[in-house]
């Protein structure tokens, strides 16, 4: 089955266009200033399309509830990061798979996108270090939002890291 997707390919690169030329010319202000983060829409569907073209999986969408779901691997949660900063989760949210896409690199036309099996319901998710004192499932019993950065959360679940694509922008469409 293959998805009809209102957010087309089309979209997804001017989107993205106009971003990356927003972002370099603010960072060519001659005063240093904090960047900020590629927009969720263009990020998710960065992730969505190369779940379609590098995986297969051609029934991952955007237009649902939450970031992505397909009728292969459920709900696809999606973390996009651009600095070594935390990633920060909603306590209420579940999800079959998360997918993490590094664009430290991506003014550079860089993208790693990094596939985890782990529900978030999951032990081995629940036990995930946020702080020296707290789990991932500590904070969220306490209605906060968990928040770690990849460098201390990718050592904690290497086994089920998964690297499914590494390349520029134009290659997640083909």
């Amino acid at each position: 089955m293959i998805v009809i997707e209102k957010y087309t390919t089309t979209i997804l690169r001017e989107q993205y266009n106009l971003h990356k030329n927003y972002v370099m010319k603010r960072k060519n202000l001659p005063i240093k200033i904090r960047l900020p983060s590629i927009p969720e829409d263009i990020s998710e569907n960065i992730i969505k399309n190369i779940i379609n073209n590098k995986l297969g999986d051609k029934t991952s969408s955007w237009d649902c509830k939450g970031d992505l779901k397909s009728l292969t691997e459920g709900v696809q949660e999606c973390k996009c990061f651009t600095s070594d900063g935390p990633l920060s989760f909603t306590p209420s949210s579940n999800w079959n798979v998360i997918y993490f896409l590094d664009a430290r690199q991506w003014l550079d036309d860089r993208f790693i996108l990094y596939r985890v099996p782990l529900e978030r319901t999951s032990d081995a998710w629940k036990t995930i270090k946020v702080s020296r004192s707290q789990t991932f499932e500590d904070q969220v019993r306490q209605g906060r939002r968990p928040r770690v950065n990849w460098n201390s959360l990718k050592p904690q679940i290497e086994t089920n890291v998964h690297k499914v694509f590494e390349g520029s922008f134009e290659e997640i469409f083909s």
